[in-house]
């Protein structure tokens, strides 16, 4: 009688129905980090600590120098829907790094003169399905498509997978299978991943958690160290992570939650040679209250992600690889154990824009910022909230229906051992110092809703550097502290 009756309920022939969506965006900025993040992201800020490019210490091309450019993205949203029970999705980007791209390449690179540059992006594509003849609602979809799952915090990705969602009230239990790297196809040497993620709601809370297992059987922790893969001359390394954790999002009578736990272990290991193994095992942790009254709304924010000790972990985390501090990488120390919280490779973490100056922009959610990492690195990353810890106060007050200012502030401290996730400071026998506070920032956002589709947001903050931002300066020979790092940015976004 159940598969009868499911299979009258899936025999309608409902229309097909085509929707479009997206936005267009215009953004300027203007910052001095002495960093140079926003251009380097894609090699340089690969490492697990000492983030920080070279090109960008004491003496090189951006240190205390202002940077100022206009940026733009488009997304472009297709959805063609059958009813509830089946629809597609095209999804593309476009994006111009910098007015005026002159790089001779085409991804994010859509803005030169002349332009007619082949810079469109296939974001996602899949498909969506109700499963039919089963009496527990489950959906299935398959395709390349997002897997977000606390993605300030954990993950987030575009990548080919399946995901399957079963929803049993108040319970709904998601499964996730998502195949990061192809490599020789008669071969068992690919990435796989596996998670399970549940979650319910209780009243006005909803408390979830979920468990995630990185299989990278031929790549590793780092994808590629010399650009070529896929089974011809990847890494000689392999390594299995995983990923635990919990979260809770609601309302507890005047105030709104939201509160995160991720822990990761594993390790990381040379297929061929008898080196030691790296061992993996860090946590990072959030949690954020909001208490909205009347036109105001005032928060708290405090943030912990643990450091790697400089002795024992390289930049990379790989077998054989020399750890950060030079002295002990002298005397032949080689990576043994990552303590500091570690997101997976090409995890798009940079949601995690707190603050102005140091993190990703809230304003124009571009990839500023001294502490921003983890915009699709092809490696195992801190994100950017591995390494240090912050205490964010903040209010925000809608002056109109249409425009709301916020003013926030930040302490910003480092977590790391015998060194700095940022700063490479050395001390009097030339190994790295240790130093806690990255400094205290101040920031202040406007957005205005000019039309319904029209939004413009603006503002900026300064950061007073603390002493974790002190770099050593080879040719002065001694430790200085960068000037005061400030941000201004703009952006003009239409949605439809």
């Amino acid at each position: 009688m159940i598969l009868a009756f499911a299979a009258t309920a899936y025999s309608q022939a409902p229309k097909l129905e085509f929707k479009a969506s997206g936005f267009i965006d215009m953004r300027t900025e203007m910052w001095r980090f002495n960093d140079n993040n926003h251009f380097a992201y894609y090699p340089e800020r690969n490492g697990i600590v000492d983030v920080t490019p070279v090109v960008s210490r004491p003496n090189g091309g951006e240190w205390n120098r202002t940077a100022s450019y206009v940026e733009q993205r488009g997304r472009l949203r297709f959805d063609a829907i059958m009813g509830k029970e089946l629809s597609g999705t095209m999804f593309f980007e476009m994006d111009s790094q910098t007015w005026g791209d002159n790089t001779g390449q085409t991804r994010n690179q859509v803005g030169p003169w002349g332009a007619d540059r082949a810079g469109l992006e296939i974001k996602n594509l899949y498909f969506d399905v109700a499963v039919p003849y089963i009496p527990v609602p489950i959906t299935f979809r398959a395709g390349i498509q997002p897997f977000g799952i606390r993605s300030n915090m954990f993950w987030y990705n575009d990548g080919a997978g399946v995901t399957i969602a079963a929803k049993l009230d108040p319970v709904q239990i998601t499964g996730y299978w998502m195949k990061g790297m192809e490599g020789k196809i008669a071969t068992a040497d690919d990435v796989d991943v596996y998670g399970l993620q549940a979650s319910a709601k209780i009243g006005a809370v909803t408390l979830g958690g979920y468990g995630f297992y990185f299989n990278m059987r031929q790549y590793g922790v780092n994808v590629s160290t010399n650009g070529t893969a896929y089974g011809l001359s990847a890494d000689s390394n392999q390594s299995q992570m995983w990923w635990w954790g919990l979260y809770a999002d609601g309302k507890l009578g005047p105030v709104v939650m939201n509160f995160d736990f991720v822990y990761d272990t594993g390790k990381a290991k040379h297929k061929f040679q008898p080196y030691p193994d790296v061992k993996f095992s860090g946590w990072a942790s959030r949690l954020k209250i909001d208490f909205p009254w009347e036109m105001f709304n005032f928060g708290v924010v405090g943030s912990y992600g643990t450091g790697s000790d400089l002795r024992k972990t390289s930049r990379s985390g790989l077998p054989n690889s020399s750890v950060v501090d030079p002295n002990y990488a002298a005397a032949g120390a080689v990576s043994s154990k990552v303590s500091g919280y570690v997101v997976p490779p090409f995890s798009e973490t940079g949601s995690f824009d707190e603050s102005e100056v140091f993190f990703a922009s809230n304003i124009t959610g571009g990839f500023t910022g001294i502490g921003y990492s983890g915009s699709g690195a092809a490696t195992v990353s801190r994100g950017s909230a591995g390494g240090l810890w912050l205490a964010k106060l903040y209010g925000s007050y809608k002056v109109t229906p249409e425009f709301k200012v916020t003013l926030q502030g930040l302490y910003i401290g480092d977590t790391a051992m015998h060194g700095d996730t940022f700063g490479t400071s050395l001390d009097s026998v030339g190994s790295r110092k240790n130093n806690s506070e990255i400094g205290w920032e101040l920031d202040l956002i406007n957005q205005w809703q000019i039309y319904k589709n029209l939004t413009f947001k603006f503002g900026g903050g300064v950061l007073w550097a603390g002493d974790a931002l002190r770099y050593y300066d080879a040719v002065k020979g001694t430790n200085v502290k960068p000037a005061t790092p400030w941000y201004f940015g703009t952006n003009l976004i239409y949605n439809f």
